[in-house]
Parts: C-alpha cells; sequence; structure tokens
C-alpha cells in the first residue's frame, strides 16, 4: 500500500511473511533488526539465533579455532563444524545453532562425505509426518545427542522407519555458532 506501519506479534510466521524489516526485542531491549532474511540466515546474537525459527542448539566448548571456521565439542563429545559469529577463542564456552533445514539425511555416510560434508551416525527417534514440513529426530550415536532434521520431500525417505541408522551432515557454513 506504499504505507508505513509498526505491527507488533509474537508470531514469528506472521512477523516474517508481513515485514521488509523486523526488529527482535528482549527483555525491552532491541537484539536485531533487518530483514527476514538477514534474522533468519545471519543471526547476530544467540537469543536471535535460538528465537527465530527452529534449531538445534548445541552448547560446548570451541576445541578448534580457524579464523570463522571451528569446531564445537559438547559435553558429551559431540564434535562439531561451525562458524563464527564474532569473537570466538579456543576454550571459549559456544552456543552453535543448527537449522533442522540445513542438515542432508542419507542411508550410506559414504553420500555425505562425497560432498564434502562431515557426517554422523544417528537412529531415529521419531517420525513426525505433517506433509511438506515433516521432520525426523534423530539420536546421534556417539554422544547421544537430538537432532531435528527437516525431512526431504523427495520420497526418498517415504519409507523411514523409527529405530532405523542414518547418517546426516550439513555445510559448516550454515551452522553459526557464538560465544556464551
Amino acid at each position: 500500500f506504499g504505507t508505513t506501519f509498526v505491527y507488533i506479534t509474537h508470531d514469528q510466521s506472521e512477523a516474517l511473511v508481513l515485514s521488509d524489516h523486523v526488529a527482535v526485542m528482549n527483555h525491552g531491549r532491541f537484539e536485531q533488526l533487518g530483514t527476514p532474511q538477514q534474522l533468519y540466515y545471519e543471526p547476530q546474537t544467540p537469543f536471535v539465533a535460538g528465537f527465530v525459527g527452529a534449531n538445534n542448539r548445541i552448547a560446548g566448548v570451541a576445541t578448534e579455532v580457524n579464523g570463522s571456521a571451528l569446531t564445537v565439542t559438547s559435553p558429551e563429545g559431540l564434535a562439531i563444524p561451525a562458524r563464527a559469529i564474532g569473537r570466538v577463542a579456543r576454550g571459549d564456552a559456544v552456543e552453535a545453532f543448527v537449522r533442522p533445514e540445513v542438515a542432508r539425511l542419507a542411508r550410506d555416510a559414504a553420500v555425505l562425505r562425497e560432498s564434502g560434508l562431515q557426517s554422523f551416525n544417528a537412529r531415529v527417534d521419531s517420525l513426525l509426518f505433517d506433509g511438506a514440513n515433516s521432520a525426523v529426530l534423530l539420536r546421534e550415536a556417539q554422544s547421544n545427542t537430538e537432532f531435528r532434521i527437516a525431512l526431504p520431500q523427495t520420497g526418498e525417505f517415504a519409507d523411514l522407519r523409527v529405530g532405523e541408522t542414518v547418517a546426516f551432515g550439513f555445510d559448516p557454513q550454515r551452522a553459526v555458532c557464538f560465544a556464551s
């Protein structure tokens, strides 16, 4: 309509769909202001990363740091690659966020490794079928960490069953990490 308006809502989907710019507030303070895409793909604080959209949150320690590339190791021993937002040093307590839709699922880990992705073995704990919004809850084998992954809608996993062993991986650039 060519009119500026301010709309206050707790409905994230509504805010992202209707807005050119969104301000995320936390305890009466602005955490981040940006386009819906900026908030979703480039969160600047752990609050925004955890608040906007669904995420797998992994708390741990930065065990390897090479520029913005790092490895987050959880207390359970899960070591995942991620991209630092802001300054993170080796030994820092950190939180990493991996969106369910950035992970790739495979029945054979070699498929992921051929694509240059680190792979993790997991057991299917639960299938959450909701058509195009379907997800699978996985339990990573080594650390027993739960991961929610968006189920690809290619039909390739239409026969996936609870208890089945699969592999998953993701592009480390799509996993954002912040000092705690």
